[in-house]
């Protein structure tokens, strides 16, 4: 690889796809022919730049100086994948990537399952390239631009422009800002696009297909889809999901998920084959359509189910290639950082085949290296729970509240969430209890749900009022 090829590197703006800063980079390097460049640069001129799973993070990374997990996990959107995958799969393609072997990560995401492909077209706003070239000098891709079943703007509550890919050439968004017309995107497809770019900033890990199908159950029972026994009226909600995304029916993703079997997989097959790994999109045309935001869904969640886990026991013939690797080298007495590097897991992981194989571990108590302590941080953010992270990281409790106890902010916003999903079920209870037509005073609702009617009086008594039956006069009371 022609390493004079570094001095030409352009800097990397944040949410700039890889395919963007190639073709910069490619642009501005001086040589006369596009494939000749191409083949010093990713040292083969077949390897496709606009991939939606590039296979030269490698050389990148090699020729740039850039980490590879900073260029995977910040311009592409492979992590908006990862919360409807399972972690091992979600590792073997990471594996995959930075090896860069890419042919076989469409199986362990399955997307040639549901026949959801790359798309043609890259896509823009015309109000992001105007902002882009006002501040950077030049227009590029962005990473939530490109994301399955995204077709506005979040920022700016635009169209995106479609941009078909030319294979043998590289492009970049129009650099002339007026030369393309603004069009209001539809609320629905705004919805769909802040979903998914919340997915792809958060990376979840727990969202599980048949938890999620029992979600979408009871969400749809309160909506009259649903039986008491929690069967699905799946010929209503098809019809509701056909009327809802109407607006967004042209664009090729979704498309391409409303016509699977003759029209009849979809939705069907999330609840009759939730064991299942489905395409994000099904799950993401669902949730957009049920609830208002993915916060929204997690405080349902939580407000349905017990939370209450237990660790997952592993045994030695369920690990992957990467799990034996890591549990070959803790028998030969190898540290887990060491183990860890070796295979590519997680040092939480490592820690975690050590302690299901009973393999003593050294470790000194309590050290928390600057990553890790990023990385508990992001799960106290997304409000999980302080003893499923310590198990998780292998971490004790304390070390994990002490976390906790050092951003003042993480704990106020988890206090509040906490108070909002208490006051959700009270609410809910509540209203539950209010059903029974016998219960038509205040005096009854408050004998008939004490609990809930005193937590509310105390803590959300004007949502309280409003919702109870009118004040009865002295005089008609039961003085009894």
């Amino acid at each position: 690889m022609n390493k004079d090829l570094a001095q030409y590197c352009p800097a990397l703006f944040e949410g700039e796809t890889l395919y963007s800063w190639v073709s910069r980079w490619v642009i501005d390097t001086p040589k006369p022919y596009l494939g000749r460049i191409l083949t010093e640069f990713l040292g083969s001129r077949g390897k496709q730049v606009d991939s939606t799973f590039p296979s030269f993070i490698p050389e990148l990374e090699e020729l740039s100086g850039i980490n590879a997990h900073k260029l995977l996990n910040e311009h592409t959107i492979i992590p908006f994948f990862r919360s409807f995958v399972c972690e091992s799969n979600y590792q073997k393609v990471l594996s995959l990537i930075y090896s860069g072997d890419t042919k076989r990560i469409h199986k362990y995401l399955s997307i040639t399952a549901n026949r959801v492909n790359d798309t043609s077209e890259l896509l823009y706003c015309p109000k992001c390239t105007k902002c882009d070239i006002e501040n950077k000098g030049v227009a590029y891709w962005h990473v939530t631009h490109q994301l399955p079943g995204v077709s506005a703007c979040v920022k700016h509550g635009l169209k995106l422009i479609p941009y078909v890919k030319q294979r043998r050439t590289l492009q970049l968004p129009p650099q002339d800002p007026n030369s393309s017309v603004l069009t209001i995107a539809s609320p629905e497809s705004l919805k769909l696009a802040k979903v998914t770019e919340y997915l792809l900033a958060n990376s979840f890990h727990q969202l599980d297909g048949e938890r999620l199908a029992d979600i979408y159950r009871y969400k749809l029972l309160n909506i009259g889809l649903a039986s008491e026994s929690l069967s699905v009226n799946q010929t209503g909600l098809r019809t509701l999901l056909e009327g809802f995304w109407a607006p967004v029916m042209d664009d090729e993703a979704i498309e391409h998920i409303f016509e699977l079997g003759k029209s009849s997989t979809f939705p069907a097959s999330i609840f009759y084959h939730s064991e299942s790994q489905h395409h994000p999109i099904k799950h993401i045309l669902i949730i957009a359509m049920l609830f208002e935001s993915m916060e929204e869904l997690l405080m349902f969640e939580q407000s349905v189910f017990d939370y209450r886990t237990k660790p997952k026991t592993v045994t030695e013939h369920e690990f992957d290639d990467n799990e034996n690797e890591a549990l070959n080298a803790l028998r030969k007495g190898h540290s887990l950082r060491e183990a860890s590097r070796s295979s590519s897991l997680s040092v939480g992981k490592v820690k975690q085949i050590a302690v299901v194989n009973n393999i003593k571990i050294d470790r000194r108590e309590q050290c928390i290296f600057e990553g890790e302590r990023i990385l508990i941080l992001e799960k106290l953010k997304r409000y999980e729970k302080t003893k499923s992270i310590s198990i998780d990281m292998g971490f004790s409790v304390g070390a994990v509240e002490q976390i906790l106890s050092q951003n003042p902010d993480v704990v106020e916003a988890r206090f509040k969430r906490r108070y909002w999903m208490k006051r959700y079920i009270r609410r809910a209870k509540l209203l539950i209890a209010m059903r029974n037509e016998s219960l038509n005073t205040r005096h009854a609702i408050q004998k008939a749900a004490s609990v809930h009617y005193n937590w509310l009086f105390r803590y959300d008594k004007k949502w309280l009022y409003r919702h109870l039956p009118p004040k009865q006069p002295w005089h008609k009371r039961n003085k009894s």
